[in-house]
């Protein structure tokens, strides 16, 4: 098939399905507080509830704040392919800095200025996320004992208002995200190998944890299906995904039959990508720099592996980390970081979601940790932790090619870029 025809059909499929759902996570190696850890084997997920049934009440999110998420770095949204690119964006930024900011984005361009900042509720703001209608940003702070605080965000500037912080059920929390029906904020914890289940009141603030897990050592996210159905977390300690039943009424989780997806031992299994296809996902191997085309079975909530690919080129011999990972909104094109040899590595998918080869781009500056792409797939932000900067590159999405745009923001030790549509 050629790539225009791998293009058009997976366009298709996205008109179907909703957005992946990827973010950060914590580092090994890289400095960052709250990366040491044991490896010792997990050998099953362990459930215990925090909470009784559902906590919304007359709280639970209604009209435009129950609407089913972009996900933590507002890529891909259903109706973006078709409708056109969003008339306004705002950018997030931060890091092991103690602010949180946000940036003007020109959407023809891609250019990306600083436009505010707020000191966050906590000292590492390691990770973000917002919801569907823009209205609200979730940061956890990457502490012990972790914390997620909740703002609301200023619909005509992006600026950002403090509302409240509860208990992230664990210690150093690395990633937060949105179940798609905005009920529910995910919350991994890096120390502790825990995650959690919190309540999204009707304001947009967060009440305590409904229930909590342990997953797996060094869990690195939380994230749940395109339908809703199912949470999955990479423990990386452990080398492997610990698989749920989520019950998006009460907050529920539950181990699956299947408790477990096992990775290559020493993999480091880290974060997890959905295809817009919904049948197939990919996740990213920090320890051995790999990436792993996943099946997803929708009926049964499992993943099964199907290939493995290196991050890397042939003939690397330097250190190296995989960290993020994301599939293009077309579904033709697959995004690596690596940190050590400092790129991105762009890989090809064929319809069928098959890994091709890859090629790589500088990141333009060291150690990215984190990176996006707007919701039209044009422009890719990488966000390097070590020289603290975000970076702008253009996609042409007909050959895969990045290219610097030339337009790089400050933001300190960097973990985290998130580009988002306003109202």
């Amino acid at each position: 098939m050629t790539r225009a025809a791998v293009l058009l059909a997976a366009a298709g499929a996205i008109g179907a399905l909703g957005a992946s759902g990827c973010g950060g996570g914590a580092v090994a190696g890289s400095g960052r507080p709250g990366d040491a850890g044991s490896r010792e084997a997990d050998a099953s997920p362990a459930d215990g509830a925090v909470g009784g049934a559902d906590a919304h009440g007359d709280d639970a999110p209604t009209g435009d704040d129950a609407a089913a998420p972009i996900d933590a770095h507002g890529e891909a949204p259903v109706e973006a392919e078709a409708s056109g690119p969003p008339a306004r964006l705002v950018g997030f930024a931060s890091g092991y800095g103690p602010g949180i900011q946000w940036l003007s984005v020109d959407t023809a361009t891609g250019a990306i200025t600083p436009a505010g900042e707020v000191t966050s509720f906590g000292t590492a703001p390691s990770f973000l996320a917002v919801d569907a209608a823009s209205k609200h940003l979730y940061a956890v702070d990457e502490n012990t004992p972790g914390q997620v605080g909740a703002y609301s965000i200023d619909a005509t500037t992006g600026a950002l208002t403090f509302q409240n912080a509860v208990a992230s059920g664990g210690d150093g929390p690395p990633y937060v995200g949105l179940d798609p029906q905005g009920k529910w904020v995910l919350v991994a914890n890096y120390t502790s190998g825990t995650v959690a289940v919190l309540p999204v009141k009707a304001d947009g603030s967060l009440g305590a944890a409904v229930h909590t897990a342990s997953p797996g050592q060094l869990a690195h996210m939380m994230v749940a299906d395109p339908a809703d159905h199912f949470v999955f977390v990479p423990c990386k300690g452990s080398d492997y995904v610990a698989q749920y039943v989520f019950d998006a009424s009460t907050g529920n989780l539950t181990a699956n039959q299947v408790p477990t997806m096992a990775t290559a031992a020493g993999a480091g299994p880290r974060h997890l990508a959905f295809h817009p296809n919904g049948t197939i996902a990919y996740l990213v191997n920090e320890t051995d720099s790999t990436v792993e085309e996943l099946s997803f079975d929708a009926l049964a909530g499992t993943l099964a592996p199907i290939q493995t690919a290196s991050t890397l080129a042939p003939g690397f011999t330097g250190t190296n980390t995989a960290a993020e990972v994301h599939v293009h909104p077309s579904g033709a094109w697959l995004f690596v970081s690596n940190r050590g040899d400092d790129s991105i590595a762009t890989f090809p998918l064929d319809a069928s979601g098959r890994i091709g080869t890859p090629t790589f781009t500088k990141s333009g500056g060291a150690t990215p940790r984190d990176f996006a792409l707007d919701p039209t797939g044009t422009f890719l932000y990488a966000a390097n932790e070590t020289t603290g900067n975000v970076v702008a590159f253009r996609f042409d999405a007909a050959s895969g090619t990045l290219t610097p745009s030339g337009s790089t923001v400050t933001a300190a030790m960097a973990s985290f870029v998130g580009l988002f549509p306003l109202p």
